[in-house]
């Protein structure tokens, strides 16, 4: 090999090993028993301008994800320790402050790399949250993945309950209560950095999920007054008639305008705003029988894709039209009547269905429109299409003009399957 080949072949060995040198390990790298991780926070008023935030984070210690309390005994409101966690609270004047005044008390350095959700109180948010919010998003270590909760009552209280009853892992507890909203439709699934994005936006408002802690005392007992069975009963978290399991409950949509929360959807209403909005995919509802007072009807709606908006203006009044369409399976009949033998019958069920998720969604566009003037369903990114440029929109200043639209929602269903029978014999009565 010729010299000159030689000397350059060395001297590329010399710089890739060089190079490999500066790549072995970074000047802030730390060994994970060095971090601990935080999996909640939670955000209450404190005194003066002052807030009190509660952290839960993960310890090294088994769980066992039993729904105990502290393993040295007593509650977790005494000791801090909840299964495999500690719960702290401090008061401080601001968030990012809160984790330095909690690290001067811990002999490990608190990370907020894996923090599944940040919980305001009610309280608090109707305040305005967005002061605080802020430095937190431009923190480094938040995750995007980080869920925006605000709670009835105490965040602190609701924080020392939240613990697993169904596995070890408490962070794959609190994953996976999340993705109940694609099961049911109660509540949605809001992240921070969405969040974030609607507080600044021109064209929507933000939302969170709205949750409490339930003590089981709705239940009607025996002996109790029953009243009238209700399909949609108007519940917030908190008040679901149950009895036993897990105490956290996510139940409606809180709705924000600006940053402070101006009022909230029960459940039913965020069902028909999921589907307004394409984010309601699959699920059941129960509608009352036409044809028959007291009897119910289960249906399981799929939509298909999100709905068609198309907008215009006219005199800068601003005009919406909202078309969906919906797949139809017959899941239950109370009344054991089948409407499939009878075409004009069948017809007529149809077209109560429609009627049902029409007048379902005007209200609820109504609701945000006439008591809080916040455009959550994002129709402003439609109406920006009608202006040339950014400016030009954001002069017209669509946030305050919101109530001023008029929306006409148009929904087509589709009786696709009547479940598994074709004609449901009569139940006989005792002879």
């Amino acid at each position: 090999m010729a010299p000159k080949k030689l000397s350059f072949l060395k001297g590329a060995i010399v710089l890739v090993c060089a190079c490999c040198l500066s790549l072995t390990g970074c000047y802030d790298a730390k060994e994970i028993d060095q971090e601990v991780f935080t999996l909640v926070i939670g955000v209450d008023k404190g005194t003066g301008n002052m807030i009190r935030v509660t952290f839960q984070v993960s310890t090294y210690k088994e769980d066992g994800g039993n729904g105990g309390g502290s393993q040295n005994g007593g509650s977790a409101a005494d000791t801090g320790e909840l299964d495999g966690t500690v719960i702290s609270t401090v008061e401080a004047p601001s968030l990012i402050e809160s984790i330095n005044m909690l690290n001067s008390a811990s002999n490990r350095q608190i990370s907020l790399s894996q923090t599944k959700m940040i919980i305001f109180s009610e309280e608090y948010a109707r305040e305005g949250v967005g002061r605080y919010i802020e430095p937190l998003t431009r923190f480094r270590e938040v995750g995007e993945l980080m869920r925006v909760l605000v709670c009835r009552g105490r965040a602190e209280d609701y924080i020392l309950e939240n613990r697993s009853f169904i596995g070890g892992s408490l962070p794959k507890d609190i994953e996976l209560s999340f993705l109940q909203s694609a099961n049911t439709g109660y509540y949605p699934d809001v992240f921070l950095n969405e969040f974030y994005v609607r507080l600044l936006s021109p064209y929507a408002q933000a939302i969170a999920i709205y949750t409490a802690i339930n003590d089981f005392d709705s239940l009607p007992e025996d002996g109790m007054e029953k009243g009238i069975i209700e399909p949609h009963p108007d519940l917030k978290p908190g008040e679901i008639p149950r009895k036993g399991g897990n105490k956290r409950e996510m139940l409606g949509t809180v709705v924000f305008s600006g940053d402070k929360m101006v009022g909230y959807l029960n459940q039913n209403e965020t069902r028909f705003y999921l589907l307004a909005t394409g984010k309601y995919k699959r699920g059941l509802f129960t509608l009352d029988d036409p044809k028959s007072a007291g009897d119910f009807i289960v249906l399981e709606v799929t939509a298909h894709g999100a709905p068609k908006v198309t907008t215009f203006l006219e005199n800068e009044i601003p005009y919406i039209y909202l078309e969906m369409l919906l797949d139809i399976d017959i899941a239950a009949i109370q009344n054991r009547e089948n409407y499939f033998l009878n075409p004009s019958a069948y017809l007529e069920l149809e077209k109560y269905i429609e009627t049902y998720f029409v007048r379902g969604m005007e209200e609820v566009i109504r609701k945000t429109q006439q008591e809080w003037n916040s455009d959550i369903f994002e129709f402003g990114k439609k109406i920006a299409g009608n202006f040339w440029t950014i400016p030009q929109f954001e002069e017209y200043n669509w946030l305050e003009r919101y109530r001023e639209a008029k929306i006409d929602v148009k929904v087509k269903a589709n009786i696709s399957r009547a479940g598994y029978y074709f004609h449901p014999r009569p139940i006989e009565p005792e002879k």
